[in-house]
């Protein structure tokens, strides 16, 4: 009975966390953390959000795995094809005039994949619109097998 007890305590304090119990509180960021920011998938992550901003999509494209798969704001889509397709533009052109300020950086590597997660933040103008927004990114890269690092998965929210 202990054992099970115990379980139950672990399963619901490690839930504790979750964002719906918090509803609508604000919390102050209390540290900023940049760690992994010398590795080759951050270099990698660097250089696409570079090239996003830039507006070069031939860079975006050598970034990412041809099968990617990217979440934001609800939806999906399944590969660099269909991310070229629909919103690669339309995210190049909304990020082109933000001042984007990062303020936490973790890239961690665990064999061949590496997972990155950020905090961001962005002011500026788009389409005549301001913007004033907090941003959260989950990356997913995967060592091929020449060496080079791919984005395998994407989630912005």
């Amino acid at each position: 009975m202990t054992l099970i007890t115990g379980f139950i305590l672990m399963f619901f304090a490690g839930h504790c966390t979750l964002v719906s119990a918090h509803g609508e509180e604000i919390h102050e960021a209390k540290s900023t953390a940049f760690i992994g920011m010398d590795t080759a998938p951050a270099k990698l992550i660097q250089q696409f959000h570079q090239a996003l901003k830039a507006g070069n999509e031939m860079e975006v494209r050598m970034t990412l795995a041809e099968d990617v798969l990217i979440y934001e704001g609800g939806n999906a889509e399944h590969s660099l094809a269909d991310y070229a397709s629909h919103h690669m533009h339309a995210d190049m052109a909304y990020l082109k005039d933000l001042n984007i300020t990062l303020k936490e950086h973790n890239v961690r590597i665990m064999g061949d994949i590496a997972i990155s997660t950020a905090i961001s933040h962005s002011t500026g103008e788009y389409k005549s619109k301001k913007i004033d927004s907090t941003s959260m990114e989950t990356l997913v890269l995967a060592k091929q097998k020449d060496g080079s690092w791919k984005i395998i998965h994407i989630h912005w929210s």
